[in-house]
């Protein structure tokens, strides 16, 4: 009985449309977003290390600078230099299954497709071509001083 004292105490106080509508959005809150994963490209573990001091990698010490690693992803690795922060980006194409043309090319803040000749922003990884319907594939960064560790 006190329990249903309580209870009507509670809904004398909160008017029955404000109950319904905090009841609507605490279970639209509760609805699952299913990410949708790229098809073509399948996911590969790697742990690399470069040195920004090394003159391999003089490129990346300048907005805008960027370089193709080969070690590490799937056909390797493409970073770019924006504002300070590395950028890495999987060097296959996401718009096609890994094949021998698929690989992506650098021109300058740009990477393109040798397949299809589709563009992409190497600051977003969004593609820049109509048609085009996947962006690249981002790979985890941390920096450290000139220690760059590059991960998935």
């Amino acid at each position: 009985m006190r329990t249903n004292i309580q209870f009507s105490f509670f809904l004398r106080f909160i008017p029955m449309k404000h109950l319904v509508f905090m009841l609507f959005f605490f279970l639209l809150g509760c609805a699952k977003n299913n990410v949708e994963r790229n098809p073509f490209l399948y996911e590969t573990r790697f742990d690399q290390n470069i040195n920004l001091s090394l003159p391999a990698f003089d490129n990346l010490n300048y907005q805008g600078g960027s370089l193709y690693w080969v070690n590490g992803g799937i056909k390797g690795l493409l970073l770019f230099n924006l504002a300070g922060t590395i950028m890495a980006w999987e060097a296959s194409c996401p718009n096609h299954a890994p094949s021998s043309c698929s690989s992506l090319r650098i021109n300058g803040v740009t990477a393109s497709c040798t397949c299809e000749d589709y563009q992409y922003s190497l600051a977003t990884g969004q593609p820049l071509t109509e048609g085009a319907t996947y962006s690249l594939l981002f790979y985890k960064v941390q920096q450290n001083g000139t220690q760059v560790r590059i991960y998935n």
